[in-house]
């Protein structure tokens, strides 16, 4: 054999022997054969490339050798399983025979339910080699089964951790901060609160899913979509956008999907401390601490994380206490600030930095306080409280039901609006200034003064009416606070008849 044959000459006396001399003829009869195959081997092993093949080849060497490493795996895994399924279907028919042979004991006979395997659950969509913060600290493939997500080794495939689908409540696609180069970070959570409890049997009551991605890939990254004909193999390749395969890999996981964006928020601080963005128009969150611990408060429309490191926790709006108290920002010196979040106490649940109810049982909440914020980020922070906290401790239900309340005010309501100060037809300012001009004597002033007394009887003219005098209310607001001083005073009128009554029967 050549020299230049190495892989092809190493596997030769290990392959069968008539195989191997087939081989051996194919080579002796074409040259080009020998360093074909030599060239198939390293392919395939994952070796480095030949060096006589041309540039094209090279440049594609490492792009398509992950994917045909990826599906030959995937083959590999698949007639294993198919192999270990009719084994344990032989084993358990004969099991089943051998009881039927059995002479019966005159009682009933219940079969024992077939045992649920793992590859029960099938795959829907993997991620080749991930680095994962949570709920291991490794790189593994992550894979989407029907109804757990998985991740496992990519050389042994071993088992390192499996998730519940039906344990996941939300995920958050963030622009990594701190990071030298554009960076994407995902987290998938089961529970907004962490859990600080132990956790059993070695799985968290509520996991955390942690990992992250560079925003433009430093190398190959496959993925795998399994379908019932064939899995299909999608590569991107060096240098390309990662965030499309984020997103792919979040729409497979079906669960509801948080991105904050600079149109939301959008800090003060740039620079070293909150590195490249992999959102090109500005960063969406601070950096805070909470206690010792450095992490970012990601502010969105639907609520605020505090991520990426573990553990994260997200404080929704709906579960912030009030509009005064949800969040408060407190600002010590002139330099930094604290944030103040308060969730609403829930029966049962984990208590924040400080909660609880008071003496007379009103729920005080749950506060948490994030510190050592750049006092620049202030004026952001309050632009957002006052765009969102009409929000804050409403359920999704009521905001529906304000907000169809408001629709359903009928044209009638036209009726109580309130006159803008730029109008003058009927407005108190130009009554005013028609009283005071003129240049009339005693008598027309008297006239002019009784005019006035009867233009202030006039319903527009009361000062009640005066343009953001009264809140606009709808009709339907009215006629309820009417019906219910009607009932009031007929309320009061039946006390007085009866008094009246009881006065004539002590006279009789």
């Amino acid at each position: 054999m050549a020299s230049e044959t190495p892989y092809l000459r190493a596997i030769l006396p290990s392959l069968p022997n008539d195989f191997a001399k087939k081989i051996r003829t194919l080579c002796a009869s074409s040259e080009p054969s020998e360093h074909i195959l030599d060239t198939l081997i390293r392919f395939l092993c994952g070796a480095e490339c030949a060096p006589n093949l041309t540039s094209e080849a090279r440049s594609q060497w490492t792009e398509k050798q992950q994917a045909v490493t990826k599906v030959l795996d995937d083959m590999t895994r698949r007639s294993s399983s198919d192999t270990k399924r009719l084994r344990e279907e032989d084993s358990e028919s004969e099991h089943h025979t051998t009881k039927r042979r059995r002479p019966s004991t005159g009682g009933s006979s219940i079969p024992s339910p077939m045992p649920v395997t793992m590859e029960a659950d099938d795959a829907v969509f993997t991620l080749h080699s991930i680095s994962v913060t949570s709920p291991v600290r490794k790189k593994v493939h992550i894979t989407i089964h029907k109804s757990s997500l998985r991740f496992t080794h990519p050389s042994s495939e071993a088992l390192e951790a499996t998730v519940p689908l039906s344990s996941l409540t939300r995920a958050f696609l963030l622009p990594t901060r701190g990071k030298s180069k554009p960076h994407w970070t995902v987290v998938i959570l089961s529970s907004d609160n962490f859990d600080r409890v132990k956790p059993t049997n070695s799985l968290p009551s509520n996991p955390q899913i942690i990992f992250g991605l560079d925003a433009l890939a430093t190398s190959a990254l496959s993925t795998t979509t399994y379908s019932l004909s064939e899995p299909s193999v999608d590569i991107v390749s060096k240098g390309s956008a990662t965030k499309p395969t984020l997103l792919a890999f979040l729409a497979h996981l079906r669960v509801p999907f948080f991105e904050p964006t600079p149109g939301v928020f959008k800090s003060a601080c740039v620079g070293a401390t909150s590195g490249v963005s992999a959102n090109e128009d500005g960063v969406p969150g601070v950096e805070a601490y909470r206690g010792a611990k450095q992490g970012s408060l990601w502010f969105m429309q639907e609520g605020i994380l505090w991520g990426e490191s573990k553990p994260c926790e997200f404080w929704a709006v709906e579960d912030l206490i009030g509009k005064s108290e949800g969040l408060r920002v407190v600002s010590a010196s002139g330099r930094t600030c604290t944030v103040v979040l308060t969730r609403k106490e829930k029966g049962g649940g984990v208590q924040g930095d400080n909660g609880g109810h008071d003496e007379d049982g009103e729920d005080v909440g749950e506060e948490t306080h994030f510190g050592l914020i750049d006092a620049r980020e202030k004026p952001g922070i309050d632009a957002w409280v006052r765009s969102y906290r009409h929000l804050f401790g409403k359920k999704k239900e009521a905001r529906s039901t304000i907000g169809q309340a408001e629709d359903d005010s009928d044209d009638s309501d036209e009726d109580f609006e309130m006159k803008s100060e730029d109008d003058d037809d009927g407005s108190v300012s130009s009554s005013s200034e028609s009283s005071d001009g003129g240049d009339g004597g005693s008598d027309e002033g008297s006239e002019e003064g009784e005019d006035s007394e009867e233009e202030e009887l006039k319903e527009e003219h009361h000062p009640l009416m005066k343009p953001g005098a009264m809140p606009r209310m709808s009709r339907a607001v009215i006629d309820m606070v009417v019906g219910m001083v009607e009932e009031d005073m007929a309320g009061a009128q039946a006390d007085s008849d009866n008094e009246d009554l009881e006065e004539d029967e002590l006279e009789d």
